[in-house]
């Protein structure tokens, strides 16, 4: 028989048995059988929130009117929030640096692992303790469900969007308040089976909250200063899409799908409760531009122990490519013209996102290939790759400089960072990161050299570009394509985008740890692939 206690007795019980032990609040959080996988008195894994925040085939809450699951839960599973301590690339790269810097190891785990297991990291700050090693991590229900529910509902509004929210310093505390978007929550069902008590928190919708983990500034490098490894956060406060700007939309305008209106919850028993609808409803899939990564996971997901079905991450890693393809660039060809025997045109590229593109994490980038036709004949071909995904006729992949006019294919327009050590030597080591010598990205509409962190988000390496500003780059072609550049021509450009290079996969490939080891054995079957963003297609005479 199951009993139901009322919300009162489930509160009283916890007030008067919590006490302080390391910091944290002991006592009972979960009832009615309804433990989830991983708790302690402040953080659970997702599964304890799904017990009503799941789709049931018995009721109509979090579905679309077609029937599809559309939960937070069910959104979430499949993102790469839920996996960001499987991701076997960063676990891969962490693991490569702390060989690398042994002495250093237990402080880059600390900083890495704070925002890709970030319930075991603030578990052991409220703890007064230092935070698990890596290795220690591994099986743990809490660090393996990566960036879960309870935590970002249950960070706290003071510090967000200032400085001491960065590298993922979220303000999250021991007292079981957690945060929703929604005036007036329905408040007894979870303090009913969980103890949590539910508030309405504005700032769960604020780019702040997403800025603490997408703020990332590393010290590792010897006589450096701080290292800008990750801006989307001061890219975005540089924009148009900031608050108060022309374009203004958050992170999770752009990140999360309005479903619009719906039922958020229903009963543990799988039926609806008798609840209002809320409008404007966001699915949790957090949508990036990581396609490449839910590939991974689709095809390896027993092997990298994720919960989430082969076809939800297919799924995710569809729409994932949707976005990418529908709302991140525009290419436009103009001014095709014949000039002195020489076909000249111009390409402009448009930046649609409210940060630089590419952004996120370094190793990404971003390239034009362009090629024309004279009926089937191929007259210029620049920016292709072979089925390794590496640039043709490139020989040092981390030396392409700017491109602002192109006269010859060996000269293809790459947006990117490219990092150099102390010494002044490229490097994809993140722990050996000192400076910028490249960091052409495409830069968001609105930026300007007297907005906020303009330092910190600055161009790089771009020479005497006039036309690189806010919100676009325009390329200039000047190429000499003999007696056929009068004819009757058809210019193709198409703009792609990778988020693991060759190069840096290559890196890898030598690093004997286990992590490095599984990561190359997946990559080895699955290359990276190319996204496209952008085509465009324009006939000359």
């Amino acid at each position: 028989m199951i009993r139901i206690y009322t919300s009162a007795v489930i509160l009283a019980f916890f007030a008067a048995t919590a006490v302080a032990q390391n910091g944290i609040p002991d006592g009972p959080t979960w009832g009615r059988g309804t433990d989830p996988e991983g708790a302690n008195s402040v953080f659970a894994t997702a599964d304890g929130c799904a017990l009503c925040h799941s789709a049931s085939s018995e009721a109509v809450a979090m579905r679309d009117a077609i029937g599809t699951d559309i939960s937070p839960h069910q959104t979430w599973r499949a993102s790469m929030m839920a996996n960001s301590f499987r991701d076997p690339y960063w676990r891969a790269q962490v693991s490569k640096a702390t060989l690398a810097h042994p002495k250093k190891a237990a402080a880059i785990e600390k900083l890495c692992t704070t925002c890709h297991a970030p319930m075991t990291s603030h578990t052991a700050r409220l703890s007064g303790r230092e935070p698990r090693r890596l290795n220690d991590l591994v099986g743990i229900p809490l660090a393996e469900d990566g960036v879960s529910c309870t935590v970002c509902h249950q960070a706290g509004p003071d510090n967000l969007g200032k400085p001491e929210s960065f590298n993922g310093r979220l303000d999250i505390r021991a007292d079981r308040t957690i945060f929703g978007p929604y005036p007036e929550p329905a408040g007894g069902p979870m303090r009913m089976f969980t103890a949590f008590e539910p508030t309405h928190g504005k700032h769960i919708q604020s780019s702040g909250m997403c800025g603490s983990c997408h703020t990332l500034e590393t010290h590792h490098a010897v006589g450096a200063e701080g290292f800008q490894e990750q801006t989307p956060y001061l890219e975005w406060l540089n924009s148009d899409f900031a608050d108060g700007g022309k374009d203004a939309r958050s992170c999770q305008e752009c990140h999360m799908p309005n479903f619009g209106k719906a039922r958020i919850v229903r009963s543990p028993s799988g039926r609806d409760f008798n609840v209002i609808s809320r409008p404007n409803y966001r699915g949790h899939s957090f949508l990036g531009g990581n396609a490449y990564m839910l590939d991974i996971f689709a095809k390896n997901r027993e092997k990298l122990g994720a919960p989430a079905s082969t076809e939800a991450f297919k799924q995710a890693a569809l729409a994932t490519r949707k976005q990418l393809a529908d709302s991140t660039a525009k290419l436009t060809i103009k001014g095709t013209r014949v000039e002195d025997g020489r076909f000249k045109f111009d390409v402009l590229v448009e930046n649609k996102t409210g940060h630089k593109l590419p952004s996120g994490y370094p190793s990404r980038r971003v390239w034009l290939a362009m090629e024309i036709r004279q009926g089937r004949t191929r007259v210029f071909l620049s920016g292709s790759v072979d089925e390794a995904g590496r640039l043709d006729d490139v020989k040092d992949p981390l030396a392409l400089p700017h491109i602002d006019v192109v006269t010859q294919p060996s000269q293809i327009p790459v947006w990117e960072t490219v990092v150099v050590d102390a010494k002044g030597k490229t490097t994809t080591e993140l722990v050996a990161m000192a400076r910028y010598a490249k960091d052409n990205r495409i830069l968001p509409k609105g930026w300007r050299q007297d907005g906020p962190y303009a330092k910190k988000t600055a161009p790089q390496g771009i020479g005497k570009d006039s036309d690189f500003v806010g919100g676009h780059d325009t390329v200039h072609y000047d190429l000499n394509l003999g007696d056929v550049a009068g004819e009757r021509l058809v210019i193709i450009a198409r703009l792609f985008y990778q988020t693991i290079p060759p190069v840096w996969a290559n890196d890898l490939k030598n690093v004997p740890t286990a992590e490095a080891k599984l990561f190359n054995s997946i990559y080895a079957e699955s290359p990276t692939t190319t996204e496209i963003l952008s085509m465009v297609i324009q006939r000359f005479n």
